[in-house]
């Protein structure tokens, strides 16, 4: 499709400009043009610098998407005089044209601002469509003309209209706060109620009444009405007939009313008051997601729900909406998207602290989808029919804690120095000796640096050593105690039954105690008092600011992976980035994972990655095999839907898996033949450890890919370590409880039509038949009496005879 390039519109300001392609009038061909949108006019010429510009006056104009799926980003200005079809590079760039161009239709400054106002305009959100059956438009009245029905379609409320009409529709497009209902507000003494939001005509076939049950609406003519809220249908005849308050419909549980919007905090944000439902839901969907079919379930949500609640995460990021939802005691939250949208929402709610106020589900809409098949609602869902469904199982679902992790990174200085003994002695010594943290810092990282550690640990046990020996020779005082047990904890020589009194070097934050049993020495925190032993780490003691100094660099909700899996997904992120066309559906993405796969089966690129990486779990030495990567798992699904721990159930030496449980599941990597393997076949043969925290020491001055839920990095040399952050809590599909309670409720609405069944008298029964059913039904009352009165003389008879025997 037509692709634009340049800068995207300025929303800073009323006064926006870019490159766009227009589309001709003859081939329907697309050119590049330059566009200045500048008050009420917008102005084209072939490029920035051109002298002369044409002009379109949109004072009295129009705007309106082009496609349902939206795949090329077009968007058609319509006036009274002409019409014109653009086309941005992107879906942002289209909305921010969209946004400055309606600014015009309303006379007002466009301003941009932290919050989408759009939800609350009250505007209709136009875009281009056909219809199969009669439409009319709701302005004129008249039939769209056309064999297809050629006219605009408000996305949210369904509101037709021909191009030339739409800009004479009235601004009454599905409320979204108390004041966009204005004068048809209900007011009584329990406070305000909503009242029905009714449209006129363009209904459903087969559609019935819901006072009369008759059919509604027709093909000939714009007649009878729907709410836009509980989706009632009624004849014109039967409206007054109807209950004035409206329940809102089966989603009634999950929308928050206009009325509950009623004003704006001093942020600018609305401050909503709570809900008559205890948990609303807040939707949050990824436009770019499910080849790019997100637009389509924006529509949809906004169809079924609030407008008000529904944001595309392309538009502003998942912050506008929390933000009008941080207010409420509880609230959900539907992200539909990929494992990367669950991800960067998942990141807002640390930083405005909502986990224990909100639970999160998930609507498959990505390629992955791994942490929406472990809670249940599978690996993909592309059809916006099953939305109503699926809110019904969101309300019906049971909250479980996803555990998640800090991805905690050092790297080490780029600059190697040359290795002398003499030169690491003297900063071992510094280390020690010094009471200058800035000393002590300097000379750890010079140690760091170094490419190996194994002169560097000869000078550590020569230093042990040493001061083992110091700490032997020194005079006892007279009068000391002699040792108790356990004084060998306190720093205590308990052979020679004389107190040996540690030998303690202060350490930014930690005390070093040297101690002559075994030749150890301990580092015990200041804080905690809890104890490191180098000799177990076989490292230098340096590595004790290792820790202090790592940071951050993301959140693992998934998995983690170093090496080979890792290399697949940072050329695939590569691939995206180069060649959008190529990655831009489900199909062509697998396509390429396969594809570079099958390029790693052959050359191997990080074979014998165990001489490049040390792998701790709880702080134990892990001995590796030979391998290509290692995959670090938080939930039983990865890359797609593998289960690369093998089996769901506990054995002899691991627990069951589980994303709730504070432990990782950490697996060997040994090919892309065994990534494949794994999708039709359980292998255990490769698991290593389950553990609460991981440390990977890369070695080397080379850095090696890693990934964490898909995105992909180079991690240049240093450490990598993954501790438990905090829990979120995640809407699980329930399938028996949804068994059980469909069971229920169909039981429920038999007892409820078997009570509700009239019951008549002879005399009522008869008025309500005809007068032919009235004859039948006493002809069959004579022919009864006939036959009840000869089986009981028969009968008396029978019992007669046998007495007579007798």
């Amino acid at each position: 499709g037509p692709q634009s390039k340049g800068k995207a519109a300025n929303k800073e300001c009323q006064d926006c400009e870019g490159i766009l392609l227009k589309q001709t009038s003859s081939f329907q061909r697309w050119k590049r043009r330059y566009f200045k949108l500048r008050g009420r006019t917008l102005y084209y010429a072939k490029d920035s610098k051109s002298l002369i510009f044409d002009e379109v006056d949109l004072s009295d104009a129009s705007v309106a998407e082009t496609s349902t799926k939206n795949i090329n980003n077009s968007f058609t200005v319509i006036t009274p005089f002409r019409k014109l079809m653009l086309c941005a590079e992107s879906r942002k760039e289209m909305e921010d044209w969209i946004g400055a161009l309606k600014s015009v239709q309303k006379w007002e400054t466009y301003e941009a601002s932290l919050f989408n106002m759009e939800h609350f305009s009250g505007m209709h959100n136009w875009y281009a469509c056909s219809h199969a059956r009669p439409t009319f438009c709701n302005v004129c009245r008249e039939a769209l003309s056309g064999v297809t029905s050629h006219g605009l379609s408000c996305e949210v409320c369904k509101f037709k209209a021909h191009k030339r009409c739409a800009v004479r529709s009235t601004n009454t497009c599905k409320w979204t706060t108390l004041a966009s209902i204005g004068n048809d507000i209900m007011e009584n003494n329990e406070g305000v109620s909503m009242p029905h939001q009714w449209l006129e005509g363009n209904l459903p076939v087969s559609a019935k009444c819901m006072v009369c049950d008759r059919n509604c609406g027709s093909v000939r003519r714009l007649q009878d009405w729907r709410c836009l809220w509980c989706k009632a249908i009624v004849h014109s005849s039967c409206k007054e007939q109807m209950g004035k308050a409206c329940p809102l419909g089966q989603c009634r549980v999950s929308i928050i009313p206009p009325t509950t919007l009623n004003s704006i905090d001093s942020d600018g944000f609305w401050k909503a008051t709570s809900p008559s439902c205890t948990s609303p839901l807040l939707v949050l969907c990824n436009s770019k997601s499910g080849d790019n079919q997100g637009v389509k379930f924006l529509r949809k949500f906004k169809q079924l729900l609030n407008p008000a609640q529904v944001f595309d995460l392309m538009n502003g990021g998942p912050q506008l909406g929390l933000r009008v939802f941080q207010k409420f005691a509880t609230f959900r939250i539907l992200v539909c998207g990929g494992d990367g949208s669950v991800g960067w929402v998942l990141s807002e709610l640390d930083k405005l602290n909502l986990h224990k106020q909100c639970q999160l589900g998930v609507l498959p809409l990505g390629t992955g989808n791994d942490l929406a098949r472990v809670l249940g609602w599978g690996g993909l869902c592309d059809d916006d029919a099953q939305l109503l469904q699926i809110l019904e199982k969101l309300e019906r679902a049971t909250t479980k804690m996803l555990d998640r992790w800090s991805v905690m990174t050092y790297e080490l200085p780029t600059k190697h120095y040359p290795m002398y003994a003499d030169s690491v002695a003297s900063h071992l010594t510094k280390i020690l000796d010094s009471d200058k943290h800035t000393d002590v810092i300097s000379s750890a990282k010079y140690c760091l640096s170094l490419p190996q550690c194994a002169l560097l640990n000869e000078k550590l046990d020569s230093l042990v050593k040493a001061l083992s020996e110091e700490a032997d020779a020194q005079v006892v005082p007279a009068g000391s105690v002699p040792p108790q047990d356990g004084d060998q904890e306190r720093g205590t020589d308990t052979t020679g039954g004389e107190p040996r009194p540690p030998c303690r070097l202060g350490l930014s934050g930690f005390t070093v105690v040297t101690e002559k049993q075994g030749t150890y020495m301990l580092l015990i925190s200041a804080q905690d008092n809890s104890r490191i032993d180098i000799g177990e780490y076989s490292c230098s003691l340096c590595c004790v600011y290792l820790y202090s100094q790592c940071s951050e660099k993301c959140v693992m909700n998934n998995y983690f992976g170093i090496g080979l899996d890792a290399k697949i997904s940072l050329e695939f992120n590569n691939k995206r980035d180069e060649h959008p066309k190529k990655c831009s559906s489900r199909t062509k993405n697998k396509l390429w994972y396969g594809v570079m796969g099958t390029k790693e089966l052959v050359h191997k690129t990080y074979k014998n990655l165990e001489q490049r990486v040390l792998l701790e779990c709880d702080g134990v030495p892990m001995c590796l095999p030979s391998l290509q990567g290692l995959a670090v798992l938080n939930i039983p699904s990865y890359a797609g839907g593998i289960n690369f721990w093998g089996g769901t159930k506990e054995d002899n030496n691991f627990g069951a898996p589980s994303f709730d449980d504070k432990k990782l599941e950490v697996v060997a990597v040994f090919g892309s033949m065994q990534m494949a393997v794994s999708r039709v076949i359980n292998i255990q043969h490769h698991r290593i450890a389950q553990c609460r925290q991981v440390k990977i020491t890369i070695l080397g001055e080379e850095g090696v890919p890693v990934q964490v839920d898909g995105e992909a990095w180079i991690q240049p040399p240093g450490i990598v370590k993954i501790t438990h952050k905090n829990r979120a809590q995640m809407l699980t599909r329930d399938r028996n409880f949804e068994r059980t309670l469909t069971s229920w409720e169909d039981k429920r609405k038999i007892d409820t039509y078997r009570s509700s069944r009239p019951r008549l008298n002879s005399q009522q029964s008869m008025e309500y038949l005809t007068e032919e059913e009235c004859a039948q039904v006493q002809q069959l009352g004579m022919v009864a009496d006939t036959l009840i009165t000869r089986y009981s003389m028969k009968y008396f008879m029978k019992n007669s005879l046998r007495k007579y025997e007798i």
